[in-house]
């Protein structure tokens, strides 16, 4: 982020290049994993951070001095690839992969190691891991992150809780939407309790928010899942159709990922998630059992929304105030114990 990093140089020397991996996702041959080269901020922080800390980080997360033409050597395994950072510091990785499953029953978390070369010397190595979903996954999950597990103060007026929440909160001190921990614990182990079916959060937050909503969802315990942002650089202007923006995109390639598995989405009414998820089904009949939309209180909004439902009566959509109401369609249908 040019202003930012303007800023940053004119108060702080450079910081120690790093790589810093956003996990991803695979089906029986194809890895999907993404990282980013910037500089280390060396972020430090806990529960007990004042308000001025908490704000003093979100600057540094936003700061973001990324790298680009950065060689980097990913290894998967035993297969190595050679790739070189956008100019965002991006580096995609869409790669088969020989991983030999341990159980069908599980989730297997995929190894994948990533060294920095700089003058031909390796300066920094990391490692994550890549989920490989159980072969007996009933089905998957998608589930918007942005006011449907945690509340960002988008419906405020002026939306001045979302400034609040995002620069002066620490993770931690974040709360779930009521009921969402046990419902996607539930979903996660499907109708007989045994399953380990895939998690996949997205939300319309930057790349530079992946650590502050990855920490959050570990305290609270959420099903571990993989976790889909949005890049916010300049040259990425928004989209006039959302059916080119952010979600639908990563959506489709979710499901395209996965072609045997059906999916349960679940969102809220207060940004365009029903749209969203009722053309997903359109486009890919028969993949999407359900979706789940948490209503608002503007009424002129959910007129819309409503409207869209009846429009669709070919399609699963279930309107909820409260998760308690997904919870019991959910076991009706046989979707959770």
């Amino acid at each position: 982020m040019p202003l930012f990093r303007f800023i940053s140089r004119l108060i702080d020397d450079e910081d120690p290049v790093i790589v810093m991996p956003f996990g991803g996702y695979a089906n029986d041959k194809t890895i999907h994993a993404q990282a980013r080269v910037l500089e280390d901020e060396g972020i430090t922080h806990s529960q007990e951070d004042s308000f001025i800390k908490n704000f003093y980080n979100s600057y540094k997360r936003f700061e973001s001095d990324e790298i680009e033409d950065a060689h980097v050597k990913v290894t998967i395994q035993d297969i190595t690839y050679n790739l070189v950072s956008d100019n965002e510091g991006y580096i995609y990785i869409d790669a088969p992969h020989n991983t030999a499953r341990a159980s069908l029953d599980e989730t297997e978390w995929i190894p994948i190691k990533y060294e920095l070369i700089l003058d031909g010397k390796v300066t920094h190595t990391v490692e994550d891991a890549i989920m490989f979903p159980s072969a007996k996954a009933s089905f998957g999950i998608i589930s918007d992150m942005d006011d449907t597990v945690i509340d960002t103060g988008l419906s405020s007026t002026l939306k001045w809780k979302v400034v609040v929440n995002s620069f002066f909160k620490h993770s931690n001190n974040r709360i779930p939407l009521q009921g969402s921990h046990e419902f996607y614990t539930k979903l996660h182990k499907g109708g007989d309790g045994k399953r380990e079916n895939p998690f996949f959060y997205l939300s319309n937050s930057p790349w530079n928010l992946h650590e502050y909503l990855v920490d959050f969802l570990k305290f609270h315990d959420f099903p571990k899942g993989t976790l889909l942002l949005r890049d916010i650089g300049f040259e990425n202007k928004k989209k006039e159709s959302f059916l080119e923006r952010n979600k639908f995109v990563k959506i489709s390639h979710i499901l395209n990922t996965y072609p045997d598995m059906p999916f349960i989405l679940i969102g809220d009414a207060v940004d365009l998630d029903h749209e969203i998820y009722v053309e997903i089904a359109r486009q890919f009949p028969n993949r999407v059992h359900t979706i789940y939309i948490r209503t608002v209180q503007n009424e002129r909004k959910m007129q819309h929304v409503k409207a869209l439902v009846e429009a669709n009566t070919d399609i699963n959509v279930i309107l909820i105030e409260h998760t308690d109401e997904a919870m019991v369609h959910a076991k009706k249908q046989q979707l959770i114990s």
